[in-house]
């Protein structure tokens, strides 16, 4: 069997990594085609992941439209050499939505970013299942298929990582001193036109209130100011997950990371105006994630979490139930696939 994905964003290498090496480990051949976009390519490569870039991040709606297109021309190249039997990506599948379609192949995506209404407006029309985990918001009918869990446990699941505190120790972070990981994002998506983040004021602010509490590590997609700069994040992108791990509290506007935290038993509050299903029932249902207003509201609530000291004991149970109550989004991924492809491919 022969399996394309396509990957726009960095947080997707970690999605489908194990997916990935359970299919290569099983004599599939896979492709993944990239996108220039933060580490993406550094991390395929730190991972030995077979890839070709076909595009690289535009700039504003006309550059992101541009990229758009060019990146399908390409795609569709790509699947006429390759001849993939089934293509998969994450959030809307712009590319492999309508390419697939053209070329008759089968197109999975995993959904979760319901405010991204312009790449699910291109791609979800054109797919032939859609996965949707704990809070989805929208009902797709017949195409769409639901798992119990949030997207980071096919790479944060028990049998995939181990926290390792050495790997923290090699950059100078003790793990066994209390620091809070403080999350800042570009804010340059297409479905971030409108939005701005944290000012460096407040930024400020916060990291002072949260210093008594231990050291603040800040993992910024942008280049932090001088006034910051000794707060920046020295583990690199592939050991991230170990940071989180050990991490006392994270704060932050990623989605993203405060689901990861949550998942390994790390308390997280979420800054960030964009409504996410899967952030609100973390929060609502489950208690995992705390919504904030903005960083000040989140400074305001840290205190209050913080100074609790029946808290992280208290989350950490919660974390645990969460994750036995889950189903394995990777074996949930491979009976998808299944589904769509023809059993006499599957089997080779």
């Amino acid at each position: 069997m022969k399996v394309l994905f396509d990957m726009v964003d960095t947080p997707h290498v970690h999605f489908f990594k194990q997916l990935i090496w359970l299919l290569q480990d099983h004599g599939h051949e896979v492709l993944v085609t990239a996108r220039e976009k933060d580490v993406t390519i550094n991390l395929l490569k730190t991972y030995k992941i077979n890839y070709i870039c076909i595009s690289k991040k535009g700039t504003g709606l006309i550059g992101l439209a541009w990229e758009l297109f060019t990146r399908n021309l390409k795609l569709i190249n790509i699947v006429r050499k390759f001849k993939p039997d089934v293509m998969l990506a994450k959030n809307g599948g712009a590319s492999i939505g309508p390419v697939g379609f053209l070329m008759r192949v089968p197109r999975l995506v995993l959904e979760d970013t319901e405010h991204a209404k312009l790449q699910r407006m291109i791609g979800l029309p054109f797919m032939t299942k859609i996965m949707t985990g704990t809070g989805y918001l929208h009902d797709h009918g017949k195409r769409q298929r639901r798992f119990k869990g949030v997207w980071p446990q096919s790479y944060l699941a028990p049998r995939f990582f181990t926290p390792d505190p050495d790997k923290l120790r090699q950059y100078d972070i003790d793990p066994d001193q209390p620091y809070i990981i403080l999350r800042t994002v570009a804010w340059e998506a297409a479905h971030d036109v409108g939005h701005k983040g944290v000012d460096l004021q407040t930024l400020t602010e916060v990291v002072n209130g949260l210093s008594k509490f231990g050291r603040v590590i800040i993992c910024s997609e942008k280049p932090l100011p001088a006034e910051l700069a000794q707060f920046q994040n020295p583990v690199p992108v592939e050991d991230v997950h170990h940071l989180l791990a050990f991490a006392t509290l994270y704060i932050g506007e990623g989605a993203s990371m405060a689901a990861e935290a949550a998942v390994l038993g790390t308390p997280a509050i979420y800054c960030n105006p964009l409504p996410l299903g899967y952030v609100k029932a973390m929060a609502d249902d489950y208690q995992l994630i705390t919504i904030a207003d903005d960083f000040q509201h989140a400074l305001i609530i840290a205190d209050q979490q913080l100074t609790d000291p029946d808290f992280h004991s208290q989350y950490q149970q919660r974390s645990q139930a969460f994750i036995d109550q889950s189903d394995d989004l990777t074996d949930f991924m491979l009976e998808t696939i299944k589904q769509v492809v023809k059993p006499d491919v599957t089997d080779k």
